[in-house]
């Protein structure tokens, strides 16, 4: 299945890049994941203020111990 706009496009179509991405049973996986990531970040955690009020929550990396209140940010922290 080509894009119809290939023709005329001289740089890389995000459909065309779509389409070599999928799998031989014709899905698409557009976030594969790594089961070594699920391992090494752990959490939700609750996070506190200064006073004990639950403010936040944070997820950090068993590897090195960075904390991040989003998950997404700690995949390439060490």
């Amino acid at each position: 299945m080509a894009c119809p706009h290939h023709v005329h496009c001289n740089a890389v179509c995000k459909n065309m890049a779509a389409v070599e991405t999928a799998t031989d049973d014709g899905t698409l996986d557009a976030f594969p994941s790594d089961d070594n990531e699920e391992e090494r970040i752990s959490g939700p955690y609750t996070g506190y203020d200064q006073y004990g009020t639950v403010d936040h929550t944070y997820w950090t990396c068993e590897d090195c111990g960075a904390k991040a209140t989003r998950k997404g940010a700690l995949i390439d922290c060490c």
